[in-house]
């Protein structure tokens, strides 16, 4: 009979059933597509890292089985086992069978965790560099075609290539996470800490900030696009397009006076403070490290009230005039 929490009632089956149900749905949500799940490998890394989450999974799982049979064992026996019985259960179920788990679990672990390391290998290797900031991630291509090329929050890496990333943090410690690619590597001021990637198609992947660093945290989103070779070489011919002389529209006065002391435009050039540089603004998919999407009406809102959207970010909240707004929002928006 089952039993309900309250004075020894029977529980209804149906009422059960219902509980039952409402308790699984958390679990099956995680069957869906998420951007950030590491059970949903894009390459090789994340490949290994779901693998040891599955055996760990499964193997202990078997291990809770046992114990909970030993456990309904030694309450319903009929009568006291032999000593020699009873020692054998405990040297042999709490002694040898979770050190020999854990010891091949760490053993396998081991050989599955060289897919992450920046080991010399055959292939070629792709380079980037990856400093973290409150509360934003400056990207750096240092052998991009014709020069050192800059950009944020984005990050444009080949499909089907190791990628070694060079991470490092301008203030906090931060850390680099993109969960389908790879594992993480953790951000320390005056360090470069390096971590491999690999994403076996074309496609968008998400990575996050996966150590608190203040108060916007969780708005310190990065998207990662892989591409094949050409499309790869078209986006940062793209991002280098103004690097000698960029043509643009509108006027650059209100953005000389309210940005340019802080933000660059110049996609060869690392900002004079630190704060995002906007040479290729129009082309990202988010303003804000992924706080909003990136449209126009989004753009001029985002100068408005980008502290109502992102508090406490550096970025300082200034009166602007709606012609300043517009003058800004059309020159940041042009592109050569």
């Amino acid at each position: 009979m089952l039993w309900g929490a309250r004075g020894g009632r029977p529980r209804p089956p149906a009422r059960l059933g219902l509980q039952l149900a409402a308790g699984s749905v958390p679990l099956l949500v995680g069957c869906g597509s998420a951007p950030l799940s590491m059970l949903q490998p894009a390459g090789p890394g994340s490949a290994d890292i779901a693998q040891v989450w599955w055996a760990m999974l499964i193997g202990f799982g078997l291990v809770y089985l046992g114990v909970m049979a030993l456990v309904l064992y030694a309450a319903y026996r009929k009568r006291p086992g032999a000593p020699a019985a009873v020692r054998w259960l405990l040297v042999g179920g709490g002694l040898v069978l979770p050190t020999a788990a854990v010891l091949a679990l760490l053993l396998w672990g081991i050989g599955r965790g060289q897919s992450l390391l920046p080991t010399a290998q055959g292939t070629p290797v792709y380079r980037v560099e990856v400093r973290a900031h409150q509360w934003w991630w400056q990207i750096r291509y240092p052998d991009a075609p014709g020069g050192a090329l800059y950009s944020a929050n984005e990050l444009h890496i080949p499909a089907g290539v190791p990628v070694d990333v060079h991470v490092s943090s301008n203030d906090v410690i931060h850390s680099f996470w993109a969960p389908r690619l790879g594992g993480k590597i953790d951000a320390i001021p005056g360090r470069v800490n390096v971590v491999r990637l690999q994403a076996d198609a074309p496609g968008d992947y998400r990575g996050v900030c996966s150590e608190f660093c203040g108060a916007q945290h969780a708005r310190m989103g990065l998207v990662i696009h892989a591409h094949d070779a050409d499309a790869l070489r078209a986006r940062l011919q793209q991002l280098a397009g103004g690097a000698h002389g960029r043509l643009r529209t509108g006027d650059a006065r209100a953005y000389e006076q309210h940005c340019a002391a802080c933000h660059s435009v110049d996609p060869t050039a690392e900002s004079s403070q630190p704060a995002p540089n906007l040479a290729d603004l129009p082309l990202r998919a988010t303003l804000g490290a992924g706080t909003v999407d990136n449209s126009p009406a989004a753009l001029r809102y985002w100068l408005r009230h980008h502290q109502a959207q992102k508090p406490g970010n550096r970025m300082p909240q200034q009166t602007l005039t709606d012609a300043e707004v517009e003058a800004i929002a059309t020159y940041l928006e042009s592109r050569p």
